[in-house]
């Protein structure tokens, strides 16, 4: 990274083919940075739009009249012509404020950024930066750092790409029960069909990892062990009705076959279907 004084930064520049300009979105720069302690930017106005991500730290942007602290995840818009600023909040020199900014344009870069819910009045959103995300944008950055002909075609499914990414439904406004919400009604909607936490990664636009993480977080059980347990509590229900075979139940839970469900069951309750099964129905002719 080049020393600019206020920052260590990485600053990668494109001008688009005739070609790109034909569609309706295309890259102008990108770059990344560490700031220092002085680091601040306007106030100032540009000619295009541009998303800055919020790898580490916080910043404040001020726009039109407000002003907001901007946490890791954040991400916020500079948009075309709307004077603006930002600059770093409580600098922590072991752990200082890193940006990654993508500029951009074309004819429909104002309907893409409306699209996924950015405005001038509110040009930030919160909890948005995924891995997947940075990931893609630090290929986005390699690809415009090092360009290659006829590469123009890739480099803009990757631009559209983010806009998707941005648009699935992830928590904004750090309200951690909106995407809590949202993976337990998708889990408690189809545990019987086999889902994994890679289907609920890929639902809620979360890494994996950092969905696994999240979730053990707010509810004390991973995703893994959340679906075990509404499979477990529907099974110990169907096997009090004894007009449905192991095997029947194994498949209306979701399971491949009878011995990865009994295998999980006796794992969960200690004990096997079978076993279970006689246990319940004697009780209840205890009664």
């Amino acid at each position: 990274m080049k020393d600019y004084g206020h920052e260590y930064a990485d600053i990668f520049y494109y001008t688009p083919t005739e070609f790109e300009k034909l569609g309706g979105l295309w890259p102008l720069r990108t770059g990344h940075n560490v700031a220092k302690e002085n680091y601040s930017v306007g106030p100032r106005v540009i000619e295009c739009f541009s998303f800055h991500f919020v790898l580490h730290g916080e910043v404040v942007l001020s726009s039109l009249g407000e002003t907001v602290t901007l946490k890791r995840g954040s991400i916020f818009c500079l948009f075309p012509n709307v004077k603006h600023s930002y600059w770093v909040s409580q600098y922590d020199a072991e752990s200082p404020l890193r940006l990654h900014w993508l500029a951009f344009h074309g004819s429909q870069a104002e309907a893409l950024v409306q699209r996924i819910g950015l405005s001038e009045r509110r040009p930030y959103l919160h909890n948005k930066l995924t891995d997947d995300l940075e990931e893609l944008l630090k290929m986005i950055m390699m690809r415009i750092e090092n360009r290659e002909a006829d590469d123009d075609l890739h480099l803009q499914v990757m631009l559209y790409r983010i806009f998707e990414m941005l648009s699935r439904p992830l928590a904004e406004g750090g309200e951690d029960q909106d995407w809590l919400s949202a993976c337990l009604l998708y889990m408690q909607s189809h545990y019987t069909e086999g889902i994994t936490v890679a289907d609920l990664a890929e639902f809620i636009g979360m890494h994996r990892s950092h969905l696994s993480s999240r979730f053990k977080r707010s509810t004390g059980m991973s995703p893994r062990e959340f679906l075990i347990k509404l499979r477990m509590e529907r099974a110990g229900e169907m096997l009090l009705n004894r007009s449905l075979s192991i095997t029947d139940i194994s498949l209306s839970l979701g399971y491949t076959d009878l011995y990865t469900f009994s295998r999980a069951f006796g794992t969960y309750y200690g004990v096997s279907p079978t076993a279970y099964r006689n246990d319940l129905l004697s009780q209840r002719n205890a009664k």
